[in-house]
């Protein structure tokens, strides 16, 4: 994106990493263009940096997802926005996109393909620690109540599990 839609984000206190007080946009795909995603899934997004729901760091890196809530109305759409951060330095961070998300589970149930080997990749690359925002927003629609449990996982990394309820 161009830097016109960089722009500061999240609070200026010290506990947050220069690196994530940076917002560079979230995109989406509208049939065969990417697009700005939507402004409330922005706002998912522009509230990691002090979010508690992070996963834990292994090899430096961390995946998160995040909902814009937790409680859900049956057939509501549930919208799920997905994180890379890399918080050690000397990794590069692969930041075009919208990816495509590998190794997404619902109640344990695999629900996209599982991590596919590394890819030609011709986009901008940042160095670490940086963030990714940048991959395909799932969505989900539970038409029963109860609760239901969603994680990403890359290999080893594994992200922090979401826990809805459907009411």
């Amino acid at each position: 994106m161009s830097n016109k839609h960089t722009q500061k984000t999240g609070p200026n206190s010290e506990s947050v990493p220069p690196y994530l007080k940076e917002w560079r946009g979230l995109s989406t795909r509208k049939g065969n263009e990417i697009v700005e995603a939507l402004p409330e899934d922005i706002a998912v997004a522009k509230g990691y940096p002090t979010t508690h729901e992070k996963s834990e760091i292994v090899g430096g890196t961390k995946l998160t997802i995040l909902t814009k809530k937790k409680q859900y109305e049956v057939g509501e759409e549930v919208r799920v926005i997905h994180i890379l951060e890399v918080v050690e330095p000397g990794h590069k961070v692969f930041i075009m996109g919208p990816k495509p998300v590998y190794g997404e589970y619902v109640d344990d149930r695999p629900v996209t393909p599982e991590f596919p080997p590394l890819a030609d990749y011709d986009g901008v690359v940042l160095e670490s620690p940086n963030v990714d925002y940048n991959y395909d927003i799932t969505s989900y629609r539970f038409f029963e109540p109860g609760h239901h449990r969603i994680h990403w996982q890359m290999g080893q990394l594994r992200s922090n599990t979401l826990e809805l309820e459907v009411i």
